[in-house]
């Protein structure tokens, strides 16, 4: 047992310290969801909300970090104590930057997904969609809603559905599962010539 709580903090790491480790590494694995579950669309006023709700967690996790760090209670890891003062200045956004990037994600996408996928209610409704090849191995073919440019959305269809439809844009009605945060694409109905294909 004590060779796994060394692996994640030293001996005699306050217990502030490790509750603060233990939140940073779940919201970094909370990050992860919307890479590998890429159904999720976030509603546009949402995503406007987290970025807002992200700095204000930001600055309120600045704010804790300097109370714990004047009463003793929380201290930087070794690496930081090592750095010279420029190094410290340069390194400082970058560390604010990166930390922004995990919690916007985890508020504006995997916190979202779970409540819209758990209790969020089926709907559908239309859109116009277009083939298109992915630049990773994972998804090679898919489909792309336009007006849609979420960074983190894909549709993906297998090679021989990516044939037989035509290039340009096709009407599709969506299937999806709906919230307040935004909507999980389930399925969709493609509209051709040949009649209505579902993916």
């Amino acid at each position: 047992m004590n060779r796994k709580i060394n692996g994640l903090w030293q001996n005699g790491t306050p217990n502030h310290q490790k509750w603060l480790i233990s939140v940073f590494l779940l919201c970094l694995l909370g990050a992860l969801a919307p890479i590998f579950w890429r159904g999720f669309l976030p509603a546009p006023h949402w995503r406007i909300t987290a970025t807002y709700l992200t700095l204000l967690l930001i600055a309120a996790s600045c704010m804790l970090l300097r109370a714990l760090y004047r009463r003793g209670l929380w201290r930087p890891a070794g690496p930081w104590l090592t750095y010279s003062p420029l190094k410290r200045w340069l390194m400082a956004p970058l560390c604010l930057a990166f930390f922004f990037g995990v919690l916007w994600l985890n508020i504006s996408s995997s916190l979202p997904m779970a409540y819209t996928v758990l209790l969020g209610q089926d709907s559908s409704r239309t859109a116009m969609v277009e083939k298109k090849r992915g630049s990773g191995k994972s998804c090679p073919y898919q489909f792309k809603i336009k007006g849609v440019g979420y960074l983190f959305f894909e549709f993906c269809i297998d090679r021989e559905s990516f044939e037989q439809y035509p290039a340009g844009s096709l009407s599709a009605l969506l299937n999806v599962r709906q919230s307040f945060f935004g909507e999980f694409v389930q399925s969709m109905q493609i509209n051709t010539d040949k009649g209505d294909l579902h993916e």
